[in-house]
This record gives structure tokens, sequence and C-alpha cells, in this order.
């Protein structure tokens, strides 16, 4: 089917990655891309989605809406977190099934991974161990999705794709303390550090943890990719192969942001998982992805646009 004959769904397409998917759709010439807010559609709410599904007709659908949050979010709000991507993950495919869609792609998280998983962690690790439990419930609702995808694969030949990204990064990202990860908190304390004259930058733990960092454009080409290239039901990591080490990570964060002070790692605080990055290969040689955005280049236009959009009195 042509590009421009697909009525193609993305949920979640006011979130961080699903703008950047609905920008990447639309660059590839889809004429037809269905960006509904909350109030269009409440996916955990099943009448909300079979109406929508109903009358919208979607052919494709990209189903990137999740209930998320920092570690304190998923500790404080671990039942809603569980429900409300559990019953999203339920809606959509069943939507998908009830509408004859021709291909559900939905993404994943890399917290369906075990918590002792290997490094680079392959596809098959997802079911050797129990996620971490601070982000358990989310992790879990994650593989269920996946779980779902291939029974109605199954039973009712439901093209149904899973997409597990690592950590992304990118302008527009959460920038607030509640929700923010450790690329965006970071560019924000370090500006704030070099706006007041501090004169150090204390970093929780020692500097050695890892992150496999993915520039969300990056990721968005990756998910079209898959959704033009890839028919199976095996699972597929989007990552970039790169382990860094938080030291690293810190150090390019606060030179780009021109931070001159002292980095102090404090060794008495958690970091999180030891280790984290994927083994990227399967993207690799299914659909030709790869990360194409260099960390340093990710991170400058990160920086750039919250000092553009964002922050006050950072310089």
């Amino acid at each position: 089917m042509p590009t421009d004959a697909r009525r193609v769904l993305v949920t979640g397409a006011r979130g961080f990655l699903g703008g950047y998917l609905v920008e990447e759709l639309a660059r590839r010439g889809y004429a037809t891309v269905l960006a509904p807010t909350r109030s269009d559609c409440d996916f955990v709410d099943p009448a909300s989605v079979a109406r929508y599904f109903r009358e919208q007709a979607p052919t494709h659908v990209i189903h990137a809406a999740a209930a998320v949050g920092g570690i304190g979010a998923n500790v404080a709000q671990a039942g809603f977190f569980s429900y409300a991507n559990t019953m999203m993950a339920a809606n959509v495919l069943e939507g998908c099934r009830v509408q004859g869609v021709q291909k559900v792609l939905s993404i994943g998280t890399i917290c369906v991974y075990p918590a002792s998983a290997p490094v680079p962690t392959p596809e098959s690790a997802m079911f050797e161990g129990f996620p971490a439990l601070d982000t358990a419930p989310y992790g879990i609702a994650k593989r269920n999705l996946w779980m779902m995808g291939v029974a109605y694969r199954k039973q009712y030949g439901l093209n149904a794709v899973f997409l597990i990204p690592t950590n992304l990064y990118g302008p527009r990202d959460h920038f607030d303390e509640a929700k923010s990860h450790v690329v965006p908190a970071l560019i924000r304390r370090a500006l704030e550090a070099r706006a007041s004259g501090a004169g150090e930058f204390s970093v929780w733990g020692d500097g050695t943890a890892t992150r496999d960092l993915l520039y969300v454009a990056d990721a968005a080409r990756g998910v079209v990719d898959a959704l033009e290239r890839y028919d199976l039901p095996d699972p597929v990591n989007l990552g970039t192969g790169r382990e860094v080490t938080v030291r690293e990570l810190v150090e390019t964060v606060v030179k780009a942001c021109d931070y001159r002070g002292r980095l102090v790692f404090d060794a008495t605080k958690p970091q999180g998982a030891p280790r984290r990055a994927l083994d990227a290969s399967r993207a690799r040689q299914a659909f030709g992805f790869e990360a194409s955005t260099s960390l340093e280049r990710g991170l400058s236009a990160t920086i750039d646009w919250y000092k553009s959009t964002l922050a006050t009195g950072t310089g």
C-alpha cells in the first residue's frame, strides 16, 4: 500500500517520542497521520478506543502511548502505572483486531529486561529474570503488551511488532524534576550551576554506571523503518550499541553547558543499574537501522532547545 493511502494512528502522539513519530511519518509522505489528544481518545477507556477506531478507521497503528515517569513516580504510582499500561495494551490491540488493522507496532521499554540482564542486552534476555523492582509494574505491563501481540498474531493473524528502545533524549524532553531522566536532569542542573556560579557540581554515584543513550529523532526513524520493513513477532531493540559511563556523560554535559566548576561524584548515593546497554544488532540486520546522531551533537541540540525554550536566567 502506498504511503499516501495509509491511515497511520500514533497513540501518544503528543508525547516526547510521539511528536517525533508524527514528524517522521509526514517527512516520508504519509498523508494521513492520526494524532489524537486525550479528549479525542482516552486509550485507557475501552469504549473511547472502540469509538475512535470505528470512526477513524486506521490501517496502521504505532502504539507509543504510555503512563511513564521517573523512579519516584514509578514507586509512588505503581498501581496506576500497572493498570493504565495494561489497559492501553488490551484496548489498542483489541481495537486493531476489530477494525482489521493491517499492522500494529508497539513501543516497549528497556524496563522489560531483568535487573541482572547481560550487557549488551539481547532481546532473548527479556524473560531470563524479573525486572528491577522499582519499575517492575511498568516493565511487566510492557512485557504483556508484547505477549498479547504474539497471542493476537497466532489467533487472529494480526501483524503485531514490538520494539524496545533504550533511554531516549533530545529536544522537547521532560525537564521538570518530577519526570526528567538523567540527560535532561543533568542539563538543567549544569546550566543552573553555571548561572549561579556554583563551585561544585554533585553527581549521585561514583560515575562508573553505564547507559545507552539514543537521540529521539533517531528512535523515530527506527520505528518508522520497522513499520515499513519488519513483520516478525520477535522483539527488536533500538539502541546505539554504545555504553556511556555516567562520568563521561556528565563531563560531556558540563563542557557543552560551559560549566567550569569541580565535579564531585558521591559514591554514598544510589546510581541505579550498574550497566545498561542494548544489543542493537537485530535492528541493523532486520531493517537496516543504525543510530546516526553522536552523543555530543545530540546533547548540543538538546541544550540549545532547552536554553531557547524553557530556561530562565541560565544564559
